[in-house]
């Protein structure tokens, strides 16, 4: 027998009969058909874990044995004997065929398929998969999945034979009369015919079929057979001088679909765009989709280097008549590309010829519209990350073959706006640079894509030239403004552009039309390219320092109004601004923005800028002294106090010093705040207080309420609602979270975590599972205190549901997670919650010492509310081993801490 201990890599063939074999090509015999099917049904799943029950309901769908349990495990030990230990994998729930060791012919055909490698994928495949299943359920759909594949495989692999110029029509037609609704082989049937010139044959296939489909199924041929037809019909016919493709036609299927609609709806279709995004590319696409709608013919008339529209038209028609005359009683299409250096012109022509050509229809390609009756304007946008990848992707391999996308490949293309023409500089770049030097270099964007292919037009040849083109069809006033727009970062309203540039909105409105500008909800913004190239045209810092200006004054007029009720709509647009307030750094804004980050919670920032500016609030926050900390606590800016609060931890005595001028303040806000901070100091800062701290947090939230503070009320509510479940009554502390939630404003992890525990103890554990998993997902991986807080409840969660594995896994996980810098509190609580799972499990003696290290984590904090939980858990532990004396006075010490 092989020793599979000593060499563990084991290849499990599930492409036809199953076949294992060790590391060195030699064959593993497993015999018996029951434990082959168990390999096969671990197969299925390869690497994920299958549960005990399923694996029983499986190899035994009729009748189980009379103790199947011991019959399954019996059946694992002999596979682990035949194929090696550590290729199946244990688990409290089931058993899992690991991946490695295990290496699976299925996994690497998949791959192989996936990768553009149909000939490697093909040699792989032995016969029917999992064949030694035979009709069993759990293999249907994976069968089915990979019999898809294999065909997919198939297809790929005659594209290459077709491009090739081998012969596959015999071979081809034999599985196209197998499958005679695939639509991709009677595809690729065509094709084939076409390239061996027998155009007629084609023809008559795509006819056969278009009728098959209409008869059978109701519809009409899709995309792949329009395609072979259209290029069948270029082959005998001169009804178009579309250009021939040179590459693929990646990631605007939406846009042609939107395209071909508007053209059959309308007679006049404009696509508009900045350069670069695609429009004569989508325009020929959509062309030749609409080819056979247009018996007369299909034209295209590029604009770019003529300023005779007619003259031009007439060249594409090849006839001498004027196109009006040509065209007057034919149905065509006319193409007219890059109408913005004419556009008057080919306005006054497609206005001309729509009227005089009633079969006629016009699809026109501009950076601003016609403007003229009856125009359908179809605007194209940057490309979404998944096409902007897919593009890059193509392209990349084109000039690397062995190339493959990772992350930094979706920075790439948002660096570069989604701009096709962008992305596709950017890919032919990889013939000297790797992904990461590329991502290095795009801080210049324009002089990093400062080549492109010799045979592309002057204008899209690089970047620089796209964006040359568009700058050189304004007039000076539109420059003057298009290069101040670039002092702006993540757009700007319309007031801070009048503001800052001197521009008008008729000035601005050209820009937008002129697809230079992109308008949405209220806010304009450049693309990072145009931004960057206008910036280089930028006379002077004079616009930089207006910018400057206006937003400190700003966020100055904003900082007390973030405090009453028109907090909201405050905190809406200072969010919306954060990459301009960044960009105005001082300070000034420094000391101003303050208040906005600590009402988002947005702590990091004013550590970061700390390390820039100098002010005493940086001073402190870059390291804080004890005589900075006295003299700011003296001072009266909200900012200033809360950052004195925070940085004086657990120091009751200034941040009650605090507490106590706040509360004696003729202002209602510095009121409720100080009611805020005499809370803090009774709940968390001393023993016994949080019958008092209750008293605080709710006389805060009468008063932040009348006042309209959100953020405020949120905060008290949270803290009030820790104190009301702190003494049992869980009902009211849900209350108090649920309004808290429902403010509409930054919510805090604390806050939804604590919500979510208060759901479940009162019964609604779906609803707080709901909201967990909400949470998890949207926080952020660079926040490890946050996920550590929400899987610690998810832990709690799954324990009162009685699912304790999944509990402890929660545990491991937020255990992992590097929360050095959680409060201590915390920590101690999440220890204590994976005490009370392990207890929960029987592991009594790992659980005693999860609890001892919790009560050594929460003695030296002075939240008194923790200690109390902490003691009394522990109490509860002690209880349960009959040591009643010791749990007494636990219980006794946590009743004096909650006073």
């Amino acid at each position: 027998m092989v020793d599979r201990e000593r060499d563990s890599r084991v290849v499990v063939g599930v492409l036809g009969e199953l076949e294992v074999r060790g590391a060195g090509g030699e064959r593993v015999e497993v015999g018996g058909p029951m434990l082959r099917l168990l390999l096969v049904r671990l197969a299925v799943d390869a690497g994920r874990i299958v549960t005990t029950d399923r694996l029983i309901a499986d190899l035994w769908p009729e009748s189980a044995p009379a103790e199947p349990g011991a019959a399954l495990q019996s059946l694992v030990a002999r596979l682990r004997r035949a194929i090696g230990r550590a290729a199946v994998g244990s688990h409290p729930t089931g058993y899992r065929l690991e991946v490695p060791p295990t290496v699976l012919d299925a996994a690497e055909f998949e791959r192989a398929v996936a990768e553009g490698r149909p000939r490697e994928a093909l040699d792989l495949w032995r016969g029917s998969p999992f064949a030694d299943a035979g009709d069993a359920e759990f293999a249907r759909a994976p069968v089915a999945r990979l019999t898809e594949l294999r065909a997919t495989a198939i297809e790929a692999r005659i594209d290459a034979d077709i491009a090739a110029g081998r012969d596959v029509i015999a071979e081809v037609e034999e599985l196209a009369a197998a499958q005679p609704l695939r639509e991709g082989l009677h595809a690729r049937l065509m094709r084939a015919l076409t390239a061996k010139g027998r155009q007629a044959d084609a023809l008559a296939v795509y006819d056969r079929v278009r009728k098959l489909l209409a008869d059978q199924l109701g519809v009409d041929p899709g995309p792949a057979l329009q395609e072979a037809h259209l290029a069948a019909l270029r082959t005998t016919s001169t009804r178009t001088n579309l250009p021939a493709r040179l590459t693929s036609f990646v990631g605007r299927d939406l846009e042609l679909e939107q395209v071909t609609r508007a053209v059959a709806g309308a007679r006049l279709v404009t696509l508009t765009g900045t350069g670069g995004t695609g429009k004569t590319r989508l325009a020929v696409e959509a062309a030749e989709r609409l080819l056979p709608d247009f018996p007369d013919g299909v034209w295209l008339v590029d604009l770019t280097s003529t300023v005779d529209v007619i003259a031009a038209t007439r060249e594409a028609l090849s006839t001498a008549d004027h196109p009006r005359d040509y065209l007057a009683a034919r149905n065509s299409l006319l193409v007219l590309d890059n109408c913005e250096h004419v556009i008057d012109a080919a306005a006054d022509f497609a206005a001309d010829l729509l009227t005089r050509c009633p079969r006629l229809k016009i699809l026109a390609t501009s950076r601003e519209p016609l403007s003229i009756t009856g125009e359908t304007l179809c605007p194209l946008r940057p490309l979404p990350d998944r096409q902007a990848v897919a593009l890059f992707t193509e392209r990349a391999r084109a000039v690397s073959p062995g190339f493959r996308p990772d992350e930094s490949i979706v920075d790439i293309c948002r660096a570069l706006d989604g701009l096709p023409l962008a992305i596709e500089l950017a890919a032919a770049r990889l013939r000297s640079l790797t992904p990461a030097q590329l991502t290095e270099r795009l801080g210049d964007r324009i002089g990093l894509l400062d080549k492109g292919t010799r045979a592309a037009p002057q204008r899209h040849r690089t970047l620089r030239a796209v964006i040359d083109w568009s700058w050189d069809l304004l007039d000076e006033a539109e420059r003057t403004l298009l290069s101040r727009l670039s002092v702006f970062a993540g757009g700007a309203t319309l007031e801070a552009i009048e503001q800052v540039t001197s521009g008008t909105l008729d000035q601005l409105t050209s820009l937008v039309d002129k697809s230079l500008v992109a308008a949405a909800e209220e806010r304009y913004r450049l693309l990072e390219t145009i931004r960057e190239y206008a910036s280089s045209k930028l006379d002077g810092d004079e616009t930089r320092q207006r910018h400057a200006e206006y937003y400190t004054a700003l966020v100055e007029r904003a900082e007390p109004l973030l405090r009453g009720p028109e907090q909201a709509t405050w905190l809406t647009r200072l969010t919306a601004e954060r990459a301009n307030l960044d960009l105005a750094m001082s300070p000034r804004m420094f000391t101003a923005r303050l208040w906005l980050w600590l009402v988002l919670a947005q702590l990091q920032d004013p550590l970061h800028w700390a390390e820039t500016v100098d002010t005493d609030e940086a001073r402190l926050l870059r390291q804080p002294t004890e005589e900075l900390l006295d003299r700011l606590a003296l001072e009266d800016g909200p900012a200033t106090l809360a950052l004195v609060v925070v940085r004086s931890g657990d120091n009751s005595r200034r941040i009650g010093g605090i507490a106590a001028r706040l509360s004696e303040s003729a202002d209602p806000w510095r009121r409720a705040a100080g009611e805020l901070l005499h809370g803090y100091v009774a709940s968390e800062l001393s023993d016994g207080g949080i019958p008092r701290a209750e008293r605080h947090f709710a006389a805060a939230a009468t008063s932040f309420r009348e006042l309209g503070d959100q953020v405020g009320l949120t905060y008290a509510l949270t803290f009030l609602s820790i104190s009301q479940a702190s003494r049992g009554d869980n009902e009211a502390a849900l209350a108090a979270v649920t309004e808290a939630l429902g403010m509409g404003v930054h919510v805090p992890t604390l806050l939804q975590v604590q919500s979510a525990q208060l759901q479940a103890r009162t019964g609604d554990t779906a609803g707080a599972r709901v909201l967990l998993e909400r949470a998890e997902q949207s926080t952020p991986a660079d926040d490890p205190v946050s996920l550590a807080r929400i899987r610690n409840a998810l832990a709690e969660l799954a324990r009162l549901d009685g699912r304790l594995p999944e509990a402890l896994s929660w545990h491991r996980s937020a255990l992992a997670i590097d929360h050095a810098d959680a409060p201590t509190q915390f920590q101690a609580l999440l220890r204590m919650n994976y005490a009370l799972t392990l207890a929960a499990l029987g592991q009594r003696e790992d659980s005693g010492r999860q609890h001892e290290i919790a009560v050594k984590l929460a003695m030296r904090t002075k939240d008194a509310p923790a200690r109390a939980v902490v003691l009394e858990a522990q109490a509860a532990w002690f209880e349960d081993g009959g040591e009643h004396e010791q749990a007494a006075a636990l219980r006794a010490k946590a009743a004096e801490l909650r006073g």
